[in-house]
């Protein structure tokens, strides 16, 4: 004779519901664009941040020495968005002659100086954050993530992900609407 329980029908259900739901988020997560979430740092001036150099780590750059209009361009050298946009981002400096900030993030820096050696360095400068000290102040939840700053150091834009010419396009329009 057994004195096992049956199992209640709620415990039964409850690997299917927990399925259900995971599901559910999974597919909000491939379908929600983060770009469509307004930014808080929009029509901010820049937040302040200090990190070192990528190139001369003994030399200190500050978040306020970056000159608009100029793009700050958060990336890394292991994120494959980020290298789909570098040749964009190396058209935008030298064709349009727009000052790009980068901030190298979560990344090795010996690493990142090889790869910018050997696919161009479109940057003014670039901070090393191999930390991630700035995820915070620009709010950093996926990379690549540009700014776009105008000449009074406010920014004007926000773009997650790889820039692309009619993102880039589309962000221009921010900087030509203010100072209209």
């Amino acid at each position: 004779m057994s004195l096992d329980k049956p199992a209640p029908k709620l415990l039964l259900a409850l690997p299917l519901v927990l399925f259900t739901v995971l599901g559910l988020l999974y597919f909000y997560g491939l379908t929600n664009d983060p770009n469509k979430s307004a930014s808080r740092l929009i029509n901010k001036p820049v937040p302040a941040f200090r990190l070192a150099s990528l190139f001369s780590p003994d030399i200190v750059l500050e978040s306020s020495s970056i000159n608009g209009p100029a793009i700050i361009n958060v990336w890394a050298s292991w994120c494959g968005p980020c290298r789909e946009e570098h040749a964009e981002l190396k058209r935008i400096a030298e064709e349009e002659g727009v000052k790009i900030y980068g901030v190298n993030y979560q990344d090795d820096a010996a690493v990142a100086r090889t790869w910018l050696q050997q696919n161009g360095d479109p940057f003014t400068w670039v901070m090393f954050d191999g930390a991630a000290a700035t995820g915070l102040p620009l709010d950093v939840f996926s990379l690549p993530q540009t700014y776009l700053v105008d000449a009074q150091g406010i920014i004007r834009a926000r773009h997650i992900g790889a820039l692309t010419r009619p993102v880039w396009n589309d962000m221009k329009k921010q900087i030509q609407h203010v100072s209209q």
